[in-house]
């Protein structure tokens, strides 16, 4: 049992490389003639595929002549949306900045949005923060360029100069929006048992 569950894993393992290195087809021609379909199977599930993902696969494997064995790729996915339909695996979803795929069973599906939005309010913060430090660069610069008597793209001194008197108070506001999102993190992160 074990050597079957250890060939399970290294050619799930090597399946998933494989896929991540693909182009548009969702398998390759060496995977639809190897035709480990419930190892395919089980890194759909993992990815939250719904069944449709197998027509895709019929599709790729076709231009090889190869038929994919939905029992054994249906096996493999419900085994591997036993992991994607999973608490942490709804926050971690949604901490890439993705929504949770209406796959999972419709008891535990709504518990499982509602931690997924969580995870995508942890990925807004991290976006709004990216943003924010490079507006306070940028901000940063052209305050620099001003103060050093560069007029930019101003046509009158008066409108520089009421811009370098702007950019101190906009700095301001834009690095409490920083701390304020780092906050709004430290609460998630303190709050979240799915960390």
């Amino acid at each position: 049992m074990r050597l079957i569950t250890m060939r399970l894993m290294t050619t799930m393992f090597v399946i998933g490389s494989i896929s991540l290195l693909s182009s548009c087809a969702t398998l390759s021609k060496q995977e639809c003639i190897v035709g480990d379909w419930q190892a395919i199977g089980y890194n759909d599930g993992v990815a939250g595929y719904s069944v449709e993902r197998l027509a895709s696969h019929s599709k790729a494997c076709a231009k090889v002549s190869v038929a994919p064995d939905y029992q054994a790729w249906e096996r493999g996915r419900e085994l591997g949306l036993q992991q994607y339909c999973t608490a942490d695996s709804a926050y971690n979803v949604g901490r890439r900045g993705n929504a949770l795929n209406n796959v999972c069973p419709a008891s535990i599906m709504s518990n499982l949005r509602k931690i997924n939005q969580q995870g995508q309010q942890y990925y807004t913060f991290i976006n709004e923060i990216e943003k924010d430090k490079q507006l306070i660069k940028t901000y940063r610069d052209e305050y620099d360029k001003l103060r050093n008597g560069d007029m930019l793209d101003f046509e009158t001194e008066k409108e520089a100069r009421t811009r370098l008197l702007y950019l101190p108070e906009e700095l301001y506001k834009i690095q409490r929006r920083i701390d304020n999102n780092e906050r709004k993190i430290e609460l998630l992160d303190q709050t979240n048992p799915y960390l």
